[in-house]
């Protein structure tokens, strides 16, 4: 069993992690939420009109930290939302497509979360290909049995118009169809991994311990 101390360092709002010297026989966690917009200059890129129309994701642009009304642990760095206001990100740092460092999380509007992606790369792999994903989420969440064969044959698998912005998405990206995207999504979502998320911070401080950074000054 490991015994050492957990505390929490909270970077809501920062876009990055305090460089405190913190001493090593401390475990230090990072807590809250960031925006992980789109810049400025690449928001006319056609990708992200394709990922919203064919995938129902929306990349951030103009979503502020009020817009959500959660506090996660470890950090959580939102890059999207869908039309319900449900929004994706990585969970535990500023990931990006190139790295397998943080898995993706979803928190929806309802309260539940959870993890659903190794990578940013994987995720966007089963966005991509699989437009049931979310089926799948709902009928792990209630428990119900499904046949994944039958979900597959959802009905957007077969149009044209969305196999062609399919394609153009998996090119611009350079994703290559992954046949254990939906096996990787259940195990995801059955992982036990440490990713909370409470109602606020004061709730969190309830169940956790912070890092009191003023100590160090």
């Amino acid at each position: 069993m490991n015994s050492t101390p957990k505390f929490l360092i909270d970077v809501e709002g920062k876009n990055g992690i305090p460089g405190y010297y913190i001493k090593s026989e401390l475990e230090v966690i990072t807590a809250g939420k960031n925006m992980m917009p789109v810049p400025e200059n690449e928001r006319d890129h056609r990708i992200y009109e394709l990922l919203e129309e064919n995938c129902a994701v929306i990349f951030c642009t103009t979503q502020k930290l009020e817009d959500f009304q959660f506090y996660p642990v470890p950090s959580f760095w939102i890059f999207a939302i869908d039309h319900e206001g449900n929004c994706f990100g990585t969970v535990g740092g500023m990931g990006h497509i190139e790295d397998n460092d943080y898995p993706v999380g979803y928190v929806n509007t309802d309260g539940t979360y959870g993890k659903i992606a190794n990578n940013l790369k994987e995720f966007m792999e089963l966005i991509t290909f699989y437009p049931s994903w979310r089926d799948i989420i709902e009928y792990e969440k209630m428990g119900m049995p499904f046949d994944i064969n039958d979900i597959r044959m959802k009905k957007s698998e077969n149009d044209l118009q969305y196999l062609q912005y399919q394609s153009e998405i998996a090119e611009i990206l350079r994703l290559v169809k992954n046949p254990r995207s939906i096996e990787l999504l259940i195990e995801n979502m059955k992982d036990e991994s440490e990713f909370i998320v409470y109602h606020s911070k004061e709730e969190a401080g309830m169940k956790n311990k912070f890092f009191d950074t003023n100590s160090l000054y």
